[in-house]
């Protein structure tokens, strides 16, 4: 690794762990904006793994040239049924070559699924669900896989850290995307909760078994692991279902995580603002708690300013429809209040594919304003 990689994941790390920095991070993620700045279109980013890890880190020279970290210098929208259970519609195949890639969520899990997991496994279920349900999209999704350590290559060798080394995510995020929001709610987990339980520890144990494996591996020990949430929330469910449903096991995986050293990714999309007292139960000066602009980054300031390193939250919106000098004072605003120490300066999730480049260039400039 180089010694310019070296340097900015400690600027990272010291952010992580509350402790002084020379200036604040910044780190993104633009898997859509980056075909824009590049003049592609999704179609074309997307006809190859090669195609999308250049666009995305050439055009870290357009908009951030002395960017920190990106969270991958890869993307690519067939790995999401993994992760949310449903199909998902890719440009250029079931969308127009220039319309982003959309999740059609469906009924597609059955009840009786259920049955078949605690019967034979979360595994096999899984790969059959994905082969028969999602046009395969497991299968369409190796190029990804297989393409991702040159891309991590490729970024070293332009001095750009990636900071995120893999996807984990609680049962809840899988199973409510598979069964769509209303039946999953209301038919499960209020009709037979006993039952959902029983297969969220089957899938959580699976889940953990290959963390740990990825964990254990000496010569590919990731910098951190992003750690999905964005339905099993605490504005979704009661303090009950919540803890019960969701935060147990997202718990249990920053527990692992931070055992072997790796940073805890937190990226909480929606509404965490209910439950942000329950975030200090996670390890003090440990994970990054990353926000897209629901959650109350102030009010997150406020309760875990000295326990947890936030990242965010420009919103979507304003880098899209925003006027420059509404750009400068927020990102100001969040230098000043929820910066400096403990602070990782970025847009709410994505940079949005709409995004106006100078709105983009103004964020990450302002954390080298003296």
């Amino acid at each position: 690794m180089s010694k310019i990689v070296d340097e900015k994941l400690d600027r990272i790390r010291a952010a992580v762990h509350l402790e002084p920095v020379d200036r604040v991070p910044f780190m993104c993620c633009a898997p859509a904006f980056s075909a824009a700045v590049m003049g592609k279109t999704l179609a074309e980013h997307f006809s190859s793994m090669e195609n999308c890890c250049t666009n995305i880190l050439e055009s870290t020279k357009i908009y951030a040239p002395e960017i920190d970290g990106l969270e991958g210098a890869l993307f690519d929208p067939y790995v999401l049924p993994f992760f949310w259970a449903t199909k998902v519609k890719v440009p250029g195949d079931s969308l127009s070559d220039n319309e982003l890639w959309q999740m059609e969520e469906k009924e597609l899990i059955q009840q009786s699924d259920y049955d078949e997991i605690l019967e034979k496994g979360i595994a096999p279920w899984l790969m059959k669900f994905l082969k028969e349900k999602t046009d395969n999209s497991f299968e369409k999704a190796q190029r990804f896989f297989q393409y991702t350590p040159t891309a991590n290559k490729r970024a070293e060798e332009m001095d750009i850290a990636i900071v995120n080394g893999g996807i984990i995510e609680g049962p809840f995020e899988l199973f409510c995307g598979g069964r769509s929001l209303q039946p999953f709610l209301i038919d499960d987990l209020m009709e037979i909760p006993d039952k959902v339980e029983e297969v969220f520890k089957v899938t959580h144990a699976w889940n953990m078994q290959r963390l740990e494996k990825t964990l254990q591996d000496p010569h590919h020990k990731p910098f951190g692991i992003w750690v999905g949430g964005w339905r099993g929330t605490p504005s979704m469910l009661s303090p009950q279902m919540f803890e019960r449903f969701s935060f147990r096991y997202l718990r249990e995986i920053v527990d692992l995580l931070v055992s072997y050293g790796v940073i805890p990714l937190l990226h909480f999309d929606s509404n965490w603002t209910p439950g942000l007292k329950k975030l200090l139960e996670l390890p003090k000066k440990k994970c990054m708690l990353m926000l897209d602009g629901m959650t109350d980054i102030f009010k997150a300031k406020e309760v875990l300013g000295d326990h947890m390193c936030i990242k965010g939250d420009v919103p979507a919106s304003m880098l899209a429809f925003g006027k420059p000098a509404e750009v400068q004072d927020y990102c100001d605003k969040l230098l000043k209040e929820v910066g400096p120490n403990g602070y990782v300066m970025s847009s709410g999730c994505d940079i949005p594919f709409n995004a106006k480049l100078e709105n983009v260039r103004i964020m990450t400039n302002s954390v080298f304003k003296k």
